[in-house]
């Protein structure tokens, strides 16, 4: 495996771990869900089959979170994207997850969006502002979604140059 490929995934980790403990923090029941953090092995050993099964298992969100509130819960697919943007590429079209939530970490800013608007051709740019404040179902301070984003620009301050 490349650097490159292992410094990314570290990105990705640290971004889920930041989305993670925000909405723990924030009261929400926080389950992994998503494969490589439930069996690394497995999502390798997948990450080349073309099989309806492993695609499926390769595509489960990284979390479903519940609400202490409302008892909802809410499948979430956590990106680290360095430049903020984010749109669904051809190998989001069979995405099954049809509720989840797309979390966007860049070291500027938390964004979300919905599967249905990223599928209906909307996407996240350092430009939007589709802020997790602004999401009605989540309820999420807005002081404690500063102070994560004030996290992330400290965590990804140090990876400036990619």
């Amino acid at each position: 495996m490349s650097d490159n490929f292992q410094l990314n995934c570290l990105k990705g980790r640290l971004a889920e771990h930041l989305v993670q403990d925000l909405f723990a923090q924030n009261g929400y029941n926080v389950f992994n869900y998503g494969l490589e953090r439930t069996h690394p092995f497995l999502s390798r050993e997948l990450r080349n089959n073309y099989h309806t099964t492993s695609k499926a298992l390769r595509f489960m969100p990284d979390f479903v979170v519940q609400s202490s509130l409302t008892g909802d819960l809410f499948y979430m697919e956590v990106k680290y994207r360095s430049n903020g943007c984010f749109g669904f590429e051809d190998k989001f079209k069979d995405f099954p997850y049809k509720n989840a939530w797309f979390v966007i970490v860049s070291p500027e800013k938390i964004q979300c969006m919905h599967y249905k608007r990223l599928a209906a051709g909307f996407s996240i740019t350092a430009d939007t502002n589709y802020r997790l404040g602004r999401v009605r179902s989540f309820h999420l301070s807005k002081e404690s979604i500063a102070e994560y984003e004030g996290y992330a620009r400290q965590v990804f301050a140090g990876f400036r140059s990619e």
